[in-house]
């Protein structure tokens, strides 16, 4: 989760989640890579299920998550699954449609803290890189 803040009862009822999942095992409806309960990547023409560029549990995932004003791109394993604006028309009325569209703090905050969950099982982290976003240049892509 990100820009999360202390002004919730929950980091989830402030910040908004890049869900990561074991896909495979998931009973979740929302997958791996998906802003939770918002956005989710496009159906895989040779699947008619969503696209998913996840490796299977035991592997190593590589996430790259851009999360600026003029961008935020989701991306797993090289594979881009969207992009998005926060607090744009479009992002407002999917939270309004959401079961955070109760919660006054949630996606308000324009900066604020990183959450780190494990909440059905068990999930490792390793090589977490925050950069900072200099240049315009580099929400454009890679």
């Amino acid at each position: 989760m990100f820009h999360v803040t202390d002004d919730g009862n929950a980091v989830w009822a402030t910040g908004p989640e890049f869900q990561l999942e074991d896909n495979a095992k998931a009973t979740d409806k929302t997958r791996c890579g998906w802003l939770y309960a918002l956005y989710q990547p496009p159906v895989d023409s040779k699947t008619g299920i969503p696209l998913d560029s996840t490796k299977p549990s035991g592997e190593w995932n590589h996430i790259r998550m851009v999360i600026s004003p003029e961008k935020c791109v989701h991306e797993i394993n090289g594979v881009k699954y969207f992009e998005y604006v926060l607090g744009s028309d479009d992002f407002k009325q999917r939270v309004a449609r959401s079961k955070f569209g109760t919660m006054p703090f949630f996606a308000k905050a324009s900066s604020g803290f990183i959450a780190l969950q494990g909440d059905h099982g068990s999930v490792s982290f390793r090589n977490i890189k925050l950069l900072p976003l200099k240049d315009k240049a580099l929400t454009a892509g890679r």
